[in-house]
């Protein structure tokens, strides 16, 4: 399956490319819909949502719930997220060791009711536009 690149909730139907994944990115502004997902399969992919003035949050997930990723720093700047985008893209694991990541956990003590919103949001999102790409598009 070829990968899939979906910002603001439409699939971009060219192939994807290094210069393509840093041009989505640049543009993501955060006014309505400001995220992008490059995946691999329905439940393999890296996520990213937020815009270039206040940074992004970058995830990613690797099949199963427990796979589930998020970089510690939730105000990554733009050139990251490409890069990470990009290596994930080329396959190049540096993306693994180039930023901090823990285990994404839905613990309503420990983070904030409004981040909880965000992050439930943008991982109803996500999961969204990846069952529309992948099951419902035609």
């Amino acid at each position: 399956m070829p990968i899939e690149f979906i910002v603001n909730g439409d699939a971009v139907n060219e192939p994807v490319t290094a210069d393509l994944i840093a041009r989505s990115i640049q543009s993501l502004d955060g006014d309505g819909d400001s995220f992008a997902i490059l995946a691999r399969e329905a439940q393999v992919y890296m996520q990213t949502s937020g815009d270039i003035y206040n940074g992004f949050i970058l995830e990613y997930r690797n099949g199963s719930e427990s796979e589930h990723y998020v970089c510690t720093n939730t105000q990554l700047p733009a050139e990251d997220v490409i890069r990470a985008m990009q290596r994930y893209l080329e396959n190049d694991s540096r993306w693994k060791t180039d930023i901090d990541w823990e285990t994404q956990t839905f613990d309503y003590q420990h983070v904030g009711a409004r981040k909880w919103i965000f992050v439930g949001l943008f991982v109803a999102l996500g999961a969204a536009a990846l069952f529309w790409q992948f099951f419902l598009a035609v």
